[in-house]
């Protein structure tokens, strides 16, 4: 399946431009302190149960072995391979107790195309397209791609059309209607009218990326 697969997590360590005093949980990211930011994470995940922490700590965990984090705590299984059940809860619990469209699209992640979980398109079309109703673009994104070619749903060319309008809307996507000129031939006037109609304005974009623990600030 040709799908949009964003790298969760990218770390850049900083050069001279590196913060001379973290004030967030990126910071401390960036500047090498990850022992720091993991525990400034568990924190504000046991004291406060803050959502943008405990997704933050999904991400480290799924990424943990390309990241570095093996040799902290229960990061990684072996030295190569990240903890990938644990982060698995983590956004599950996210999922189920905090409706987190994040969250969401990581599991659907794991259920489209991820090497330790068995393949399930159906479950991963459903965790997608929740993500995708609530904003997430690279969702409405799979979404559309899975519409498309009939992955874990009924081939839809109304609905292809419609989610890669939505995500057009998105600073992700954003190619207009020239990106998928060949799927709006195949429709009829009365289609695209529909598909158009069907476009939510009111969706505001949630961004999947660690950048989001800016919103962390160290005490």
């Amino acid at each position: 399946m040709k799908k949009l697969f964003i790298t969760i997590i990218l770390l850049v360590l900083l050069g001279s431009s590196a913060f001379s005093k973290a004030e967030n949980v990126y910071d401390l990211f960036a500047t090498g302190k990850k022992e720091e930011a993991i525990k400034v994470l568990k924190d504000f995940v046991n004291t406060e149960s803050n959502p943008d922490a405990k997704y933050i700590l999904g991400l480290l965990y799924n990424d943990a072995s390309s990241i570095n984090l093996c040799k902290i705590d229960d990061f990684c299984l072996d030295e190569n391979e990240s903890n990938y059940k644990k982060a698995y809860e983590i956004f599950l619990d996210l999922y189920e107790n905090d409706n987190d469209p994040r969250a969401a699209y990581a599991i659907g992640e794991y259920y489209d195309n991820h090497w330790v979980f068995w393949p399930n398109y159906k479950k991963a079309f459903q965790y997608y397209l929740f993500a995708a109703e609530r904003g997430v673009p690279e969702a409405q994104y799979n979404v559309a791609n899975m519409y498309e070619f009939g992955d874990g749903v009924k081939k839809d060319l109304v609905q292809s059309v419609r989610w890669y309008l939505q995500c057009n809307k998105s600073s992700l996507c954003g190619a207009g209607k020239e990106g998928i000129d060949d799927l709006i031939a195949e429709l009829s006037s009365e289609e695209l009218d529909y598909a158009l109609s069907l476009i939510d304005e009111t969706i505001e974009e949630v961004d999947i990326r660690i950048t989001a623990a800016r919103s962390i600030v160290v005490r």
